[in-house]
């Protein structure tokens, strides 16, 4: 019988030029065309599940893209796309990329109300002057969404705030509607950064790009249109939208999507679609992998079956060790394989995928000496005997090799090329490498420039080493913290795995960063959340002795956070540098009111008398507006 492997050799010409499409929309064209009864499961917030078809979505993406070009949008024109995870958020998307528009995808706030609505459309008209974009598809706000107050809604530069559903009421079924054919070197839709470091950055991806990104991804794991994918990652994440959705539709995967909410409440969820669809792949970061050891209870676990689940992408952040056994050790007795999760490494700057651990082989665990990478940049083996003491033990995995279309080397801080087994930047080259930054976006000379490009190379800003071949990664460079006068390198990461591990510290809610006050000498500043009902004073001696211990860590302040008050990304990154700001401005950790906070109320009235004032309009003309009606095409 032929193997998995055997077979993609075998039928790999073929089969890539059946997998071809000509632009983001073609994508959606073609996986209609080809797998008419295939599509998407849409799994929502209490459970409920929807189906729709390719052929449906793309459908609803024609009428979007009619009524968009009624409307006056242009190809090339850039379109912000707010949306929670649905069937609105697709059809949103892929009818601006029918027109030839650029979609620029926003994260979905978790919760809505009136204020909450005005104030994230006053955050989205500031992204929209960034990007000089006049239109918003958006759900309901809480807030007017429709345009209809000339002059004075929606805000400047805005000119149409729209909701999908109200844009199709008076759209025909079925429209006649020719979409625009862009160059496979357009650009395709723009993907803003994490922001870990900084206000994220729009990244231009090309049609090309994505499309050899999405090959190099399945020949590595050796996708087929047998697999089944689940996800809950939110859709302006690029794990979400080009892992998950545009790799199902570049494979002929079926996917089911539920939104993120559902899985942060009940992480069990998750699991459960994995049983009920028998998905085989699916993909999250590190944190989620352990906070579900940590979240989900035996007794909503009674019954699941996770034998299907073949290939468990693992990424987005340092994959560790620890959570790796962890997970494997608590999920086995549900089925879960013993090599089902995968290390990988990408970035938002390179169309997702630099390098993947091969499927089907157990993770590669790097035991080097922690003294020596921290002090002497090296990566250095451990004896047979082992370290002789806890701190110059450390374990770092293998994240593969790249990707097939993809060079990479490590380098030092004036460029040169390292040997192995020296730590470094990671620079990647090959044809996934973004256009480039939009430019209001991109980051002033004097600035901190965690990724950028460089003569054709792009420079990650992330720390690793090559040993053997296998990419091993470690920290991202602006994180790490200088000790002793600059000789010696803190990767904060270490340092909260250990506080994470102390029972009473909510799991993945540490951030390590330096105190600017306190001189170049233990200046580590370790804050962290205590989980409810814990005692904070207990804390303290244990977490100083670990750290000590392991780590020859001596912070000059451990500081108690309630929930939810560490910053973080939307794909659940802890902001460390934002950390550090609000604790030098005494506001990290500050308990929210249930009331707006005066300062962000004064914010967004600013905002929206700057917006009524730069539309150019007197106030007479723009009350007399708003008292004598509206125009329902607006």
């Amino acid at each position: 019988m032929m193997s998995r492997a055997m077979a993609h050799d075998f039928y790999d010409d073929e089969q890539a030029r059946t997998r071809a499409w000509p632009s983001l929309f073609g994508l959606l064209q073609t996986r209609a065309q080809r797998s008419p009864a295939r599509g998407i499961y849409m799994r929502d917030e209490r459970g409920a599940q929807e189906f729709r078809t390719y052929s449906q979505l793309l459908a609803g993406a024609r009428r979007v893209g009619h009524a968009l070009k009624e409307r006056g949008v242009a190809p090339g024109e850039r379109v912000l796309v707010a949306q929670p995870t649905c069937f609105d958020a697709l059809i949103s998307f892929f009818g601006v990329c029918a027109l030839g528009a650029v979609p620029v995808p926003l994260p979905w706030p978790r919760e809505i109300d009136a204020f909450k609505g005005l104030t994230n459309l006053m955050r989205w008209r500031r992204i929209a002057r960034r990007y000089d974009a006049r239109v918003l598809l958006c759900a309901d706000l809480g807030v007017r969404a429709e345009s209809g107050w000339p002059g004075v809604w929606p805000p400047y530069p805005l000119e149409h705030v729209l909701d999908p559903q109200r844009l199709l009421a008076g759209q025909p079924a079925h429209v006649d509607f020719q979409a625009f054919e862009p160059q496979p070197d357009d650009v395709a839709y723009i993907q803003s950064t994490s922001g870990t470091t900084g206000a994220p950055r729009g990244v231009m991806l090309t049609h090309a790009g994505l499309r050899t990104s999405l090959e190099a991804i399945g020949r590595r794991i050796e996708a087929s249109s047998e697999d089944v994918q689940v996800s809950w990652l939110p859709l302006d994440n690029i794990m979400g939208l080009v892992g998950a959705v545009f790799f199902a539709m570049h494979w002929d995967i079926r996917l089911v999507l539920m939104p993120p909410e559902r899985f942060l409440d009940q992480p069990e969820d998750w699991f459960w679609a994995i049983h009920d669809h028998r998905a085989t792949l699916s993909l999250a970061p590190n944190f989620a992998y352990n906070y579900c050891v940590r979240r989900c209870q035996n007794s909503a676990l009674e019954g699941l079956d996770l034998s299907s689940w073949r290939i468990a992408m693992n990424g987005s952040e340092p994959v560790r060790a620890q959570h790796m056994h962890r997970f494997r050790e608590r999920f086995k007795a549900f089925g879960l394989q013993n090599w089902a999760q995968m290390p990988v490494y990408g970035m938002s700057e390179a169309t997702l995928g630099i390098a993947f651990h091969p499927a089907g082989q157990p993770p590669r665990i790097d035991g080097i000496n922690r003294r020596t990478l921290e002090w002497d940049r090296r990566a250095e083996p451990l004896p047979e005997a082992g370290a002789p003491s806890p701190y110059e033990r450390m374990h770092v995995v293998s994240v593969g090799r790249p990707l097939d279309p993809v060079e990479i080397c490590v380098i030092d801080e004036q460029g040169n090329e390292l040997p192995e087994r020296c730590l470094g930047e990671v620079a990647m080259k090959g044809p996934t490498v973004m256009a480039g930054y939009v430019d209001a976006t991109k980051r002033e000379a004097s600035d901190v420039q965690p990724t950028r490009l460089r003569d054709g190379w792009l420079l990650t800003g992330d720390l690793g080493y090559v040993a053997d071949g296998d990419l091993f990664y470690v920290s991202r460079r602006s994180d790490c913290i200088e000790a002793a006068g600059g000789k010696r390198l803190i990767f904060p990461e270490e340092v909260e795995l250990f506080v994470d591990s102390v029972d009473g510290v909510r799991s993945g809610s540490t951030a390590i960063f330096s105190d600017p006050d306190h001189g170049d000498e233990d200046r580590l500043v370790v804050a962290f959340e205590v989980q409810t009902g814990a005692d904070a004073g207990e804390l303290d001696d244990r977490i100083n002795a670990l750290l000590a211990a392991h780590l020859d860590v001596h912070p000059v302040r451990l500081m108690h956070l309630p929930p939810r008050s560490v910053p973080k990304t939307a794909s659940g990154k802890v902001r460390r540098q934002l950390c550090a700001r609000l604790y030098a401005d005494n506001l990290l950790g500050r308990r929210r009111s249930a009331w707006p906070a005066p300062g962000a109320l004064r914010a967004s009235l600013r905002d929206l008398s700057e917006a009524l004032s730069a539309s150019g309009e007197s106030a007479s003309v723009r009350l007399k507006a708003l008292f004598g009606g509206a125009s329902k095409d607006e």
